[in-house]
């Protein structure tokens, strides 16, 4: 699809939230009449999300744990405001943290059909990851801070009031800069908005850096300087140099994808509440979010009942292609959103994918364990046999009791039974259990036949009964290497 198809179906990458246009870069990749510029309906408290943030710092701070009210004591006082730009400053670091694994979400590598070369694939993704952090936080302003003898040397009414204002203000332009950093990222195309409609539908979009490897390419130079010498040492004339300088270069296309996804029975929730499943980067940014920010993240649950990938090459300042997938999907359909923001979002491939990891570590963990299980539960096996083959023996002498024969037998095939289920889950084999009953069935039929064994040399008995044992092992062994 081209990109006046996608104008042709009023489709406009550029929205409006709260009277503000985004992207509002002067260099937007596209620029609609203002008539074609779709407005996103806001939430009533989206509108307080700035005021409430300033609440959930506010709190942290020692300056308001401290009852400062009735403190005429200089050092106290200072001692509280500089411990509370100490937080605004971990908070900062905090924030950083949760941007860079957002970012870190964002990025996607592809290497096509070409074998993977890990070491340009680190420096080029490391040089995103930092490219994007470099812009999210180009203008952020530290904390001010307002302590200065002349002040402190004013009667304690005044410099409790002014360094409380201060505080109060510093607070203030640190939730604005951070609602203006989340701005500032959908502007860039990092992060992405969410839109809410009635009956349960919302509709989001989300940005994700794309970097495609392209195949090594190995070149190789020769220059050769020439002049007429001797070496001294061997007496061999040289009469030139050759320098040899081999070079590898590996090409990435790096391509801004915008993802929208368009959902039903959509719901918004806690992280803590959320039953999603969520891939490693998400997880890692869940696990960055600091305890004030936690409220204030959301977690959207829905099913998703269209999406739009829109890919722009940007590799080549000059040159730009658009590339249009539309693909009509019913799934379940998850991001992570702070207020109107969308920091990541992940789709029903990306689960499967994570399923299919999870389901791959569980069975390599399950084989670990069958492959330590398996010898110590043979030995267990072998030496409840000879237990249980002792214990005949008293019994056929008159001395022993036959229920401690039976319990011995069953508890020695239940371990051999046991051993073979971990042998062949560990050696995945096509049908473990099968296997299983079938070698335990083996174990049970020779133990039998060891007992009649030692019965046999104090009574007389049919020789019928081992033949049948022995006969109906072997058939039974047969059977069980079918299930390999």
């Amino acid at each position: 699809m081209s990109e006046d198809s996608i104008e042709s179906e009023n489709l406009t990458f550029e929205v409006t939230l709260a009277n503000r246009q985004f992207p509002s870069l002067s260099q937007a990749y596209h620029s609609p009449p203002l008539n074609r510029i779709r407005t996103l309906l806001q939430q009533p408290h989206e509108t307080q999300l700035q005021k409430q943030l300033s609440q959930a710092i506010s709190q942290r701070l020692a300056w308001q744990v401290s009852s400062l009210s009735e403190v005429t004591d200089r050092e106290t006082v200072a001692t509280a405001y500089i411990s509370s730009l100490k937080t605004l400053n971990e908070c900062y670091d905090e924030i950083r943290n949760v941007v860079l694994e957002a970012c870190r979400a964002n990025l996607e590598f592809r290497a096509n059909d070409n074998e993977t070369h890990t070491e340009a694939r680190d420096a080029i993704l490391e040089g995103k990851l930092n490219e994007m952090m470099s812009q999210a936080f180009a203008t952020w302003l530290p904390a001010k801070n307002s302590l200065t003898a002349s002040l402190m040397s004013n009667s304690p009414d005044a410099f409790v009031r002014q360094l409380e204002a201060s505080l109060s203000e510093e607070v203030d332009r640190f939730s604005r800069q951070f609602l203006e950093l989340l701005e500032r990222m959908v502007d860039r195309e990092l992060f992405g908005l969410v839109e809410w409609l009635p009956k349960q539908c919302c509709r989001y979009h989300f940005f994700r850096r794309v970097v495609i490897q392209g195949p090594e390419v190995r070149t190789q130079s020769i220059n050769d300087s020439f002049a007429d010498d001797s070496d001294r040492s061997s007496g061999q004339r040289i009469i030139g140099n050759r320098r040899t300088t081999s070079t590898r270069t590996v090409k990435h296309e790096i391509r801004f994808a915008r993802h929208q996804h368009e959902l039903i029975n959509a719901v918004r929730t806690s992280i803590g509440n959320s039953t999603v499943i969520m891939p490693p980067p998400i997880v890692r940014l869940v696990d960055s979010i600091p305890e004030w920010l936690y409220p204030f993240v959301e977690v959207i649950d829905g099913q998703i009942v269209r999406e739009l990938i829109i890919e722009r090459d940007v590799s080549v300042e000059d040159w730009t292609q658009v590339d249009v997938r539309d693909e009509p999907i019913i799934d379940i359909d998850p991001g992570i959103v702070i207020g109107p923001y969308v920091l990541s979002g992940w789709g029903s491939m990306e689960i499967q994918k994570e399923q299919k990891r999870r389901k791959v570590a569980q069975q390599t963990a399950t084989e670990e364990v069958d492959a330590r299980l398996a010898p110590l539960l043979a030995v267990v096996a072998v030496g409840l046999s000879g237990i249980a083959l002792w214990f005949q023996y008293r019994v056929s002498s008159g001395h022993g009791n036959w229920l401690f024969v039976v319990l011995t037998t069953l508890t020695a095939v239940g371990a051999a039974w046991q051993a073979f289920l971990s042998h062949a889950n560990c050696h995945r084999f096509a049908a473990p259990g099968h296997y299983a009953l079938c070698m335990g069935i083996c174990t049970a039929m020779g133990l039998l036949t060891a007992e009649w064994s030692i019965a046999r040399i104090f009574y007389s008995m049919s020789w019928v009964t081992p033949v049948a044992l022995v006969a109906t092992s072997f058939l039974v062994f047969q059977i069980g290497r079918q299930f390999r």
